[in-house]
């Protein structure tokens, strides 16, 4: 059911909508654009800090205290400190599949190329996933990985793929990374704070709460929620601005043409969407990525001109952490056009996903069930 559009929404809309055309229009003119990110790291400080004095408040009454209200006060306090502590160390999301390097060379070789070109280190592992997305994160301390979506690989031609890898690798190139440890991990705080302090739907409170306890709690929810939320405010420009710079690197790799033709598969994405659901449900079977490239093969110029006239009425939010794809689009072609500095032609392009082949069907597989077994 679409979401009534109310006085609030259009304003957020047509706010979003002007920000962004600003922010597309520095990037192209090579202006600053460092503000929104230096705002958003210097909101979360506070909460990073808030977390070390919890913790060293703590760990200083259970070794200084000498009774046992303080022993107590110390459980309590470091006790609130796990329970919100930044949450640093990169994990895997436990639907990916590991490409091992000896089984993938040439697909671990051109990431590496495009790593060389962007002038940063490449990702310590390769994942599949069987979403329509690509991205990268942070894996362990130091460690960083690349995701990407089989859907969304089948989808793109050879050139689109080094913009999609472009894209990704553009990230960790402009040290996004350290955003997401850093400002996403006060997020993750603040957002536990909110539901410690929430009677009603944190687990602490497993039972009805007496009517003052909610009252006593009210007042330090909403000012954590409000400073939750102008931290999303603020770090969603700082997202979008990464986005954009990530989608030059993307034009620097792949060429012009190469990363308009990626960001145009996104705008097909339903139609995707509904191929591999066709395929999915076919008593045939047919292979969902053939599936998918036949189906993006057979969107002509007139057509995907429509997507993009679709895609300009897409809903705007100033929450939004990526630009609508057209933005994107109107950057890279506003930019001076620049030539592929890594090619992958059709042959080599078979073969990454002839090595890949085991992975992808996997990928596949858990896509094709989804779509069969929908719950």
């Amino acid at each position: 059911m679409p979401t009534p559009e109310t006085f609030a929404r259009r304003l957020d809309a047509r706010v979003a909508e002007a920000l962004d055309r600003r922010l597309v229009d520095r990037i192209s003119t090579g202006r600053s654009t460092w503000l929104a990110r230096a705002a958003a790291f210097l909101l979360v400080t506070p909460v990073h800090l808030v977390s070390i004095a919890l913790a060293a408040g703590g760990v200083a009454l259970a070794v200084l205290g000498g009774g046992w209200w303080q022993w107590s006060m110390a459980a309590f306090l470091l006790g609130v400190a796990w329970m919100t502590r930044p949450r640093v160390w990169g994990s895997v999301e436990r639907d990916t599949i590991l490409v091992d390097p000896a089984e993938a060379p040439l697909l671990t070789a051109l990431v590496a190329d495009v790593a060389d070109l962007l002038g940063t280190r490449a990702p310590d592992e390769i994942r599949l996933d069987s979403s329509f997305n690509a991205y990268v994160a942070a894996r362990r301390f130091r460690g960083r990985q690349l995701v990407l979506g089989a859907p969304l690989w089948a989808a793109c031609e050879p050139q689109s793929r080094i913009a999609l890898l472009g894209h990704e690798v553009g990230h960790l190139a402009h040290g996004d990374l350290l955003s997401l440890r850093y400002v996403g991990s006060a997020y993750s705080t603040l957002s536990h704070w909110v539901a410690l302090l929430d009677p009603m739907g944190s687990e602490v409170f497993l039972h009805s709460t007496p009517v003052l306890v909610r009252a006593i709690l009210a007042p330090p929810r909403w000012l954590v929620l409000g400073y939750l939320r102008l931290v999303d405010a603020v770090n969603s420009a700082a997202s979008r601005r990464q986005e954009l710079y990530a989608d030059l690197a993307s034009a620097l790799a792949a060429g012009t043409d190469g990363a308009v033709d990626s960001l145009e598969v996104g705008l097909i994405h339903d139609g995707v969407d509904a191929a591999a659901n066709r395929a999915a449900v076919d008593p045939t079977r047919p292979a969902l990525g053939e599936s998918i490239a036949a189906r993006v093969a057979a969107y002509d110029a007139g057509q995907r001109e429509a997507a993009r006239r679709r895609g300009a009425s897409d809903g705007r939010s100033i929450d939004a952490s990526h630009p609508p794809t057209v933005d994107r689009l109107r950057l890279i072609e506003s930019v001076e056009r620049s030539t592929a500095a890594v090619v992958l032609d059709p042959d080599r392009s078979r073969l990454i996903d002839k090595e890949l082949a085991p992975h992808l069907e996997q990928a596949f597989k858990r896509l094709g069930d989804r779509y069969r077994f929908v719950r």
